[in-house]
């Protein structure tokens, strides 16, 4: 039988349907038979690729799951541990280049400038302001001295991210003074001591694995915000603001918990660790396997317990480390606060939400799924609350 063509239990078995359905299927002009010149008594035959565009159309997503497909070319993320930025290994990229550098390849620019622009503290009025916090109200000031800001072009998207970066860092560090690059301002803003090159390296690396990884809840929020008209400094503090949960961008705190308690005397697993296990990924987390090298470097005790905990957790219930538990080992690594990982990765994050935001325009208001109602059924007039 051709590569192309397949049996009707085949189809049957694609489509997640009885064979009887199939035939219906046929009957309803949904599937053509194929004629390949043999005698009906052998079964009928359908192309393949018909079958696969039909379940696709039929997917019916899992239970309590919000299941979105939206067409990208900056990120392609493969369940089998291969990570790409526009065509480039995310990994190998982040290793080789700067985080500015990672950014103007995610962002698919031009004319990307020689330097980044220095960027201006935002004023914090109350010291309880945390440090993502800090971030937000960073975007927010750079948005309101952009007399631009309401411009969607591309080059402006790329000029506004750069400027939301560069005071996010600022105001982190709460000094206009330049940087050597953006890994060196969060350095300054995370640390009261200067880094070894080892430790900056690694810094800079997380900053490049971070910046996109297609639709995370966060980027989803930021391209809903870019498909309303809502300009860059919008989009980014839509997806700034997603990320925020426990489940999302501040996941790797609970990992650094998890990490220190082992390093100080084998603290007991929880049963769902945080830093183990992916919604997407079916065995490591690439970026881990990266960050994991860039830490050892200059943390080697760190790394040999991060091995030992990934043991025990993949023997015992088969999870696979993640990115978050990389952060958490760079993080006390390099004796950074336990919500560095965070700053990290929102940080660089920006440059997917802005990434993304370019990719939206030119796509009408799209994002509008509906709901299922689950509530009470409509009550007679007349016979409201009493």
């Amino acid at each position: 039988m051709s590569d192309d063509l397949i049996s009707t239990q085949q189809a049957a078995d694609l489509l997640g349907v009885r064979v009887a359905t199939v035939y219906s299927y046929v009957s309803r002009g949904l599937l053509d038979r194929v004629d390949d010149g043999r005698s009906r008594h052998d079964g009928s035959r359908f192309a393949r690729d018909q079958v696969t565009r039909l379940a696709a159309r039929h997917h019916r997503p899992r239970r309590g799951v919000f299941e979105l497909t939206v067409e990208t070319a900056v990120t392609s993320l493969d369940p089998a541990g291969r990570l790409l930025f526009r065509g480039h290994d995310a990994g190998e990229l982040a290793e080789c280049s700067t985080f500015e550098e990672v950014a103007e390849i995610v962002w698919g620019a031009t004319d990307p400038p020689q330097t980044w622009p220095t960027g201006t503290p935002a004023p914090i009025a109350y010291d309880a302001a945390t440090r993502t916090d800090r971030i937000r109200l960073a975007i927010e000031h750079a948005a309101a001295t952009d007399p631009e800001r309401t411009d969607l072009c591309a080059h402006h998207f790329c000029t506004a991210g750069r400027r939301a970066i560069a005071a996010a860092v600022a105001t982190l560090a709460a000094s206009a003074v330049p940087a050597a690059s953006v890994a060196a301002g969060l350095w300054a803003g995370l640390s009261d001591r200067p880094p070894v090159d080892a430790e900056l390296r690694a810094l800079d690396t997380a900053l490049g694995l971070m910046a996109d990884h297609e639709l995370a809840s966060s980027t989803l929020a930021a391209r809903a915000a870019a498909s309303t008209g809502a300009d860059p400094y919008l989009v980014m503090l839509a997806g700034a603001s997603a990320f925020e949960g426990p489940r999302h961008g501040q996941a790797s705190a609970a990992a650094y918990d998890l990490l220190v308690g082992a390093l100080d005397g084998g603290a007991e697993i929880p049963d769902s660790p945080a830093g183990f296990g992916h919604s997407i990924y079916t065995g490591t987390d690439p970026r881990f396997d990266v960050l994991r090298v860039a830490v050892g470097r200059f943390a080697p005790e760190v790394v040999e317990v991060v091995d030992e905990l990934a043991v025990r957790v993949a023997r015992r219930d088969g999870r696979a480390a993640n990115v978050d538990l990389g952060l958490a080992a760079l993080t006390v690594g390099a004796g950074l606060p336990r919500d560095a990982g965070a700053v990290i990765f929102l940080i660089s994050r920006l440059a997917g939400f802005v990434a993304h935001g370019i990719e939206e325009q030119g796509h009408p208001l799209r994002f509008r799924p509906r709901a299922t109602y689950t509530g009470r059924a409509e009550t007679a007039s007349g016979s409201g609350p009493t």
